[in-house]
């Protein structure tokens, strides 16, 4: 079901690309954690998810998002834990602007994953649909606050059963990320 989902979006976002020439839209989110336990031990977190898109109408974009993470656990019981995933798959997005400087929009991120976690690998499957608020500057540039989510992610780890995970995320977290808009002639 999720292959069919995902071929029928990405088909969507081709199909899409063919009907109208309007603008190429470019935009990432990097993300820095570090988190110190109280049993000392600390977890640092590197998250880069850059994407790009064909906006063919004036609120619809469609396009290929990616996403890489990496994870480092020290100072536990047992030795440093290192984990790794990467993530690619379409996007959709519908924006309304409100006004020359301010639009909202909603975007459904979907990726098929590969991860890794001290030497086991694993692959799976990750939905995220999210409300927006996109600042436009100048030079097609805008700055983009996301603000909660929901989401699936299914992971199969060798050797492991499936695992899957909800969440419902709104008003608990925040994101930020900076685009660019380019005219097509």
């Amino acid at each position: 079901m999720k292959r069919i989902i995902f071929s029928f979006i990405l088909t969507l976002g081709f199909a899409a690309v063919q009907a109208q020439n309007n603008t190429i839209l470019i935009y990432g989110n990097l993300g820095i954690n570090s988190t110190k336990n109280p049993d000392d031990s600390k977890v640092n977190s590197f998250t880069f998810s850059p994407a790009v898109g064909y906006q063919f109408t004036d609120h619809w974009t469609a396009g290929v998002n990616l996403k890489t993470e990496n994870w480092k656990t020290t100072g536990t019981s047992s030795a440093d834990i290192k984990s790794s995933a990467f993530g690619a798959g379409p996007f959709i997005r519908y924006a309304h602007p409100l006004s020359d400087i301010f639009a909202v929009y909603g975007q459904l991120n979907t990726n098929f994953l590969s991860s890794k976690t001290a030497g086991v690998k694993g692959n799976g499957f990750e939905g995220t649909l999210f409300p927006a608020i996109g600042v436009n500057l100048k030079n097609g540039f805008a700055l983009n606050f996301n603000f909660g989510s929901l989401s699936i992610v299914t992971n199969k780890m060798k050797g492991a059963d499936n695992s899957s995970t909800f969440g419902l995320n709104f008003g608990s977290g925040a994101g930020f990320g900076m685009s660019k808009n380019f005219g097509m002639k």
